[in-house]
């Protein structure tokens, strides 16, 4: 099914979605292997729903997809703990529970998805922005944005295109931030500084002043021997 659906084939998936998740659910006696499966299907299935513009059928498998991650929660924990860190992460599927309300114009109920999976994930670039672009330009948001940016640390340039990434939370390619802080009509002071700073390093990452990853080039600098032991022999 993944296959299908990164090619595009999206009536394929919906049609093998359907029919493989159905089957799961009518199983009564499913294990954990069976359980996860299920989960991963019915995650599938909503994003496909909701390209398809199937909204109403996306909502209601985005509730089934809460309702059986947290009973395959409860099977890892009884009986296989070590594997719940194995899971996809829950603030990613907050987020595309939130994106599949979006998309079905329920504003209110994707910002709440979007809030939560970035009080999962605190600095949570791609929630915040996700939060900043449902709101539009009048968003009360971009300040929690611009927090998190600057939190994350550097520009980091990944295959041509410049990135803001944090540690510990999903980050961001620059272009969609950068326009979240541009056209803000409140225009916080800390949504102006960041943008200057994301351009300023941008400018100095293309003109080899500063590491296409600075976090990484730290990382290694450190390692390196600050004295040549040799010469003490």
């Amino acid at each position: 099914m993944l296959r299908y659906f990164d090619e595009g084939r999206h009536e394929m998936v919906e049609v093998m979605a359907s029919e493989f998740t159905s089957m799961l659910l009518a199983n009564k006696q499913r294990d954990g292997a069976m359980q996860a499966l299920l989960v991963k299907g019915i995650r599938i299935f909503a994003e496909v729903l909701s390209i398809r513009k199937k909204h109403k059928l996306a909502l209601h498998a985005t509730s089934v997809l809460l309702r059986e991650r947290k009973k395959l929660e409860k099977i890892l924990t009884q009986s296989a703990p070590s594997l719940l860190e194995k899971l996809t992460p829950l603030e990613q599927d907050l987020r595309t529970i939130g994106h599949v309300h979006a998309t079905a114009g329920k504003n209110s109920k994707a910002k709440k998805f979007f809030m939560k999976a970035n009080n999962v994930t605190p600095g949570n670039i791609a929630a915040l922005l996700a939060l900043c672009q449902v709101d539009g330009t009048k968003t009360k948001h971009a300040n929690r944005l611009a927090a998190a940016v600057e939190s994350a640390g550097p520009v980091i340039l990944e295959n041509g295109e410049f990135f803001i990434r944090p540690k510990h939370a999903p980050g961001s390619q620059i272009d969609p931030i950068l326009a979240v802080f541009e056209t803000c009509e409140r225009q916080h002071p800390a949504c102006v500084e960041q943008a200057l700073r994301i351009r300023k390093e941008c400018d100095e990452i293309t003109s080899g002043i500063q590491a296409a990853n600075a976090r990484l080039q730290s990382a290694m600098d450190s390692l390196t021997p600050k004295h040549d032991y040799y010469q003490y022999s």
